[in-house]
């Protein structure tokens, strides 16, 4: 039984079998390989970070980056909709693994700037920042399943903070002012509100074969939080 945000989706075919249509020990199975490929994910920016921090890579990164946080924004609005487009196009499993390796060497470059600021001001706002998007998304988890609410419905807000974001970061590289704290608060909220719509998804409108995608979207989300924390953690610690 598809439901109206299914059969509204520009991607879904007649041949997907959706995890809120399948038995409770198939839904448990994708959660768990969803789940599976996210921890992969992050242990591979880790390894990637390690890589950029202990090379000259992570500097050149922060310099060419410094002053283009809306590049990331771009990546962020892209990955979402080719994530969305390989889950429900029926892509095979070797396309969206492709997809996957290739945006966590990308998100990683988008990370380390954030990670290398971290290691010049405190290197203590790593493991902070690292705790809290462990804390802040295993709570968001936990209570989509407890709910059981579909967040679909946030869709669109989530879209029109995003480019909201996208065209203050954009007006601060023009005119060159400072867009602060503030920014990067609605940066974690708007995340948040991400992790809570892509868990709510992956939940109740994936296909069962778009486990890859699923970790995908959840990923992208997950790093660009821990991005955002490390800044206000900054800002925090400064006052």
């Amino acid at each position: 039984m598809s439901n109206a945000f299914d059969q509204q989706n520009p991607y879904a075919t007649a041949m997907d079998t959706f995890v809120a249509d399948s038995a409770l020990s198939e839904r448990l199975a994708f959660l768990r390989r969803v789940y599976l490929h996210v921890f992969a994910c992050l242990l591979g920016l880790i390894g990637l970070e390690v890589l950029y921090m202990t090379t000259p890579v992570g500097g050149m990164i922060f310099q060419t980056f410094v002053s283009h946080w809306w590049i990331a924004l771009i990546g962020f609005i892209a990955v979402s909709f080719v994530a969305q487009r390989l889950a429900f196009s029926g892509a095979s499993q070797a396309t969206q693994y492709i997809g996957l390796a290739m945006y966590v060497a990308l998100e990683s470059v988008f990370v380390a700037p954030a990670v290398f600021y971290a290691m010049v001001v405190n290197p203590d706002l790593i493991g902070q920042s690292a705790f809290l998007t462990v804390a802040i998304t295993g709570g968001i988890t936990l209570f989509v399943v407890l709910s059981k609410k579909d967040f679909s419905f946030l869709r669109n807000f989530l879209f029109v903070g995003i480019l909201g974001l996208l065209a203050i970061a954009i007006s601060s590289a023009i005119f060159g002012f400072q867009i602060g704290i503030a920014f990067s608060v609605a940066a974690v909220v708007l995340m948040c509100g991400y992790i809570l719509y892509y868990t709510s998804t992956v939940m109740n409108h994936l296909p069962t074969t778009a486990h890859v995608a699923g970790a995908l979207l959840l990923f992208s989300a997950i790093a660009e939080l821990f991005k955002h924390l490390i800044f206000v953690l900054s800002y925090l610690n400064n006052d």
